[in-house]
């Protein structure tokens, strides 16, 4: 049951960042309930495999982007710069 508990947590992580995404790309927040489903329906309608190959691929991805994220620089007037701007 725990390890059931650890799966679901981390695909409601997963799920979140997605649709973080897809805020930050403009879509309307009216629509986030849908994409949340739909995202997480293909996680979890699809077989063992190609569901653990997914998270891995998603995680390894939404990790490097929340690093390449955080590890922005700061502008003179202390608002974070992109630092492919710098």
């Amino acid at each position: 049951m725990a390890e059931m508990t650890n799966d679901i947590l981390m695909l409601a992580a997963v799920v979140t960042s997605y649709v973080g995404i897809l805020k930050a790309y403009g879509v309307p927040s009216k629509h986030n309930h849908l994409f949340s489903l739909a995202i997480a329906a293909v996680f979890v309608l699809v077989s063992d495999h190609i569901q653990q190959i997914l998270l891995t691929v998603s995680l390894v991805g939404l990790t490097a982007s929340g690093a390449y994220h955080y590890s922005k620089g700061q502008n003179r007037n202390g608002d974070r710069e992109d630092a492919d701007t710098k």
